[in-house]
């Protein structure tokens, strides 16, 4: 009984130790927890060098909140930050960085890390480059200790002002916008008459105004021919807009003078039959329009659109006009990045319908990427499984580590990293879009630019491995698992290359392939242009991959391991050939490269149903595209200098975007002559019109000036089919932001890709073309800030473009104003408040006291910056 009795008490006694024990552990973890709850973090740049071949100074700062002293441990800081390549002296003092991969690092504190109550520890480092604007500084900041355990930090950074200390370079703080320098710009762009600006954005071929009218209103009916139904019903839902009231649509012909009448008949305009149309509104007539096709019936209608008021009233007058029409280009492309940061099917929805307003007949959406797979593919659920979604994670199995400020939980409501398209909404997508007459081109991106993918399938091997069913595993397994090769992608990733000598890599492309164009067969749809990708396979990839080399022996004509990129093309073009598809990429498809990086245009695929997508004209590749034209390939030029809206508009350095390949305001998509691109490298760097033409343009790095340039061949101008912008998303979350890269952009680049050349195009003498350049782009530039504008606020409910800062400067004592698109309201204060609505307007020149602060607003009374006004500085 008493042995009994004291086994029951050990009993007890046990329990109660190990209740006090787990306890204790989970009170220090919870004390442990709210120790780095308690760290402020913060950042600042301290200094750039004087040159991107030197490096940036900066440093995190830790600031201890709270009661505990927080010490090396068990701990790291993880962060994002693009293009990034720190350096690690040996003198580093309280820890280092390392890269783990793509964007992501961390902070490992070292034992010198020592943080009391109410202290703080300055971590300085340096990394490569300029870090030229707050959007490349660190973001998506979180703590892990105990290896597990996860806080999100916000991270405070600290804003970019002091611009002499920081940019040690006079000439790029030069070009940082101000007030005054501002002013000088916007004296190109006066305020026109809008009976002397253009009436429609793109410009038609010919527009004869005449007198007259004709009045719209309620009773309105819309006559359309047979094949038009889509076309008349999209009329009546956009004339609702203008109306209040969907308008009656009925088969056949109108004669009543208050009708829109729409049909088709064969027609050329300016050698164009395909989407040509002609558009007449004439008093006592009616409106007619007829396209040479369906597609330039749509386009007509648009146009009637634009000449509307943006205005809902009970009747609507349409000026007597005579318009003829057909694009310069066929190919007229958008791409939408929804990989690296995801856009709802909202948004994308949104973009077609502004896209088709202003005649974009494609869209090419970049749906995998390393960061992101974005669309559900039949039979492979790990691909938005583990594909779609990113978060802390140490082996990425459950899903794909942060990017671009994602943060550490994959399903937080800020984690613009996460999501995918349904398959349904897939379809509803591309279904929208061609009643839009907008051809939706899907890309998946191989052999590189595949991390996502590799991820997900390493997911499934390890799966079926796991259920000992290893042929299964194997089947869609895209690496070799003894791959020793060493890399690293443009996008600093070390594992994002497919391995080209797996069967199973094309058998995993075909399979995604095949479901998508069954997505498009489902639809009632065919699809007929699929983009691989195809660029960007960094030195250094296949070169150590056992099943490589065995690949290489049996190919004697590949002597290095880069030229296997052409292999896959070939394999892969055999694929898209079998679904009778178009295979578009970009222009890397088409050349072979050595370890060097020299290279040469691929002839192999000239007679191939492929299309490449030439992006890469920086520096010596300034006419890459145009050799590639001239061997006797179609080319679509996406000049990352005038066609990259994810570049920063300007210097600022609070403006967001990228800067690697110069500075990208809403002209340079007009500046570009895509016929001879040399005419605009005058048009620097930091967005300057200069009358000094620097040999291949904008490139910081000097090129021999005596190197030979290849001009477009007159017989090859053909080859040139059309034009493509991009929008990539690292730095879209939402979409805000998405719109305001779009616009203003957008409209120069269907001006540039619809319209005929202007004349300027052709002009030999620098100076004359400047002076022509600002002559169009003041035209351009008051269509845009007078009419275009307002009609994305009417059409879109409001929409949220870019509203520059105005220009201004005190000249004896008088406040004189400006703005880069006529048609804003300009407020100002006096007193060093912001300005707002209530703000004096500002409409001539003005005596002044006091600190100046001016804005520019829309009638919405959304703003733009501040600006501040200093005395006599021009």
């Amino acid at each position: 009984m008493l042995r009994k009795n004291c086994n029951y008490l050990a009993l007890i006694v046990s329990l109660i130790y190990l209740i006090c024990l787990n306890f204790g552990s989970l009170g220090a973890k919870v004390d442990n927890s709210d120790k780095f709850k308690k760290l402020t973090l913060k950042w600042r740049l301290i200094k750039n060098p004087a040159n991107e071949s030197g490096a940036n100074k900066a440093a995190f700062i830790f600031i201890n909140n709270g009661p505990e002293t927080i010490k090396t441990g068990k701990w790291s800081l993880y962060f994002n930050q693009s293009f990034l390549k720190p350096k690690q002296p040996a003198d580093l003092a309280n820890g280092k960085i390392e890269h783990l991969n793509g964007d992501l690092y961390r902070y490992v504190p070292d034992s010198s890390f020592t943080l009391r109550q109410g202290d703080s520890i300055s971590f300085e480092y340096e990394a490569d480059g300029i870090l030229f604007n707050e959007k490349y500084a660190p973001q998506g900041a979180y703590i892990v200790y105990d290896d597990s355990r996860i806080i999100a930090k916000d991270l405070n950074i600290s804003p970019i002002t002091d611009y002499t200390n920081i940019f040690p370079d006079s000439e790029f703080v030069a070009t940082i916008p101000t007030a005054a320098n501002q002013y000088v710009i916007n004296q190109n762009i006066p305020l026109l008459p809008t009976d002397k600006i253009g009436k429609i954005i793109p410009s038609p071929y010919s527009i004869k105004s005449g007198k007259g009218g004709v009045t719209l209103d309620k009773n309105s009916t819309i006559y359309y021919s047979k094949t038009l139904k889509k076309e008349a019903e999209y009329l009546a839902s956009l004339m609702e807009k203008y109306l209040g009231k969907k308008l009656k649509i009925k088969e056949g012909n109108g004669a009543e003078a208050n009708s829109i009448t729409i049909k088709t008949a064969p027609l050329k305009i300016n050698g164009v039959s395909a989407e040509a149309y002609s558009l007449t509104v004439g008093e006592g007539k009616g409106v007619a329009i007829t396209g040479n096709d369906a597609a330039g019936v749509f386009y007509g209608i648009q146009s009637l659109s634009a000449l509307i008021p943006a205005l809902n009233r009970a009747q609507i007058k349409v000026e007597s006009v005579e318009i003829s029409d057909a694009p310069r280009f066929s190919f007229r492309s958008f791409l939408l990045d929804v990989s690296r940061n995801f856009a709802k099917k909202e948004d994308v929805l949104r973009l077609i319908d502004l896209l088709a307003m202003y005649k974009i007949n494609k869209l090419n959406l970049h749906l995998s990427e390393d960061e992101g797979w974005r669309l559900e593919i039949k039979g492979l659920p790990e691909l938005t499984q583990i594909g779609s979604k990113r978060g802390h994670t140490v082996d990425s199995k459950n899903w794909l580590t942060p990017s671009y400020g994602s943060g550490p939980h994959p399903d937080s409501e800020n984690n613009y990293g996460k999501g995918f398209y349904t398959r349904e909404e897939f379809k509803e997508i591309i279904k929208y879009a061609d009643q839009r007459h907008i051809q939706v081109i899907p890309e998946i991106s191989m052999p590189g630019h595949a991390r996502a993918a590799i991820k997900a399938m390493e997911a499934r091997y390890d799966y079926f491995m796991a259920k000992g069913e290893t042929e299964k595993a194997k089947e869609f397994r895209l690496i070799d698992p003894n791959d020793k090769s060493v890399y690293l992608s443009a996008q600093m990733y070390k594992d994002n290359i497919v391995c080209v000598a797996l069967p199973s890599v094309y058998h995993f492309y075909e399979t995604v392939v095949k479901d998508i164009v069954a997505m498009y067969q489902e639809a009632g749809l065919k699809l007929t242009t699929f983009n691989t990708g195809g660029d960007e396979v960094p030195n250094g990839a296949w070169a150590k991959s056992p099943l490589c080399k065995e690949l290489m022996k049996t190919l004697p004509e590949i002597k290095d391991a880069r030229q296997l990129q052409g292999y896959f093309l070939e394999k892969a073009v055999a694929i898209f050939e079998k679904y009778n598809l178009e295979v578009a990429g970009w222009e890397e498809i088409v050349l072979n490269k050595d370890s060097q990086n020299n290279i040469q245009v691929n002839p192999k695929f000239k007679d191939k149903k492929v299309l490449p997508l030439v992006w890469d004209n920086t520096g010596k590749n300034i006419d890459l595209g145009y050799r590639i034209a001239n061997a006797g390939y179609k080319v679509v030029l996406c000049n990352a200098t005038n066609l990259y809206f994810d570049l920063s508009y300007n210097s600022d350095p609070t403006e967001p975007g990228l800067v690697w390949a110069g500075y990208q305001d809403a002209i340079d998509p007009y500046v570009m002559t895509p016929f001879d691109v040399f005419k605009s490298i005058n048009f620097d760097k930091y967005s300057r019109l200069t009358e000094k033409e620097e040999i291949f343009g904008r490139k910081s790095q000097k090129i021999d000036a005596n190197m030979a340039r290849q001009y477009l061949k007159r017989e090859a101008e053909k080859n040139i089919v059309g034009m493509q912008a991009q929008l990539w998303s690292e730095t879209i979350k939402g979409s805000k932001m998405l719109e305001y890269y779009l616009a203003p952009k957008l409209f120069a680049f269907a001006e540039k890709s619809w319209s005929n050349a202007p004349a300027w195009e052709s002009e030999s003498t620098i100076s004359k073309r400047v002076n022509s350049i600002w002559a169009g782009w003041a035209d351009i530039s008051n269509q845009i800030g007078q009419r275009e504008f307002p009609r994305l606020d009417f059409l879109f409910n409001g929409y949220n473009y870019r509203i520059a800062q105005p220009g201004a400067v005190i000249e004896d004592g008088l406040l004189k104003a400006n703005v880069a698109f006529p048609g804003f309201t300009i407020r100002y204060t006096e007193d060093g408040s912001e300005p707002d609505v209530n703000s004096k307007e500002y409409t001539y020149p003005v005596k002044v006291n006091g600190p100046i602060k001016v804005r520019a607003f829309n009638k919405f009374g959304r703003a733009s910056k501040t600006f501040i006004v200093k005395q006599n500085k021009i």
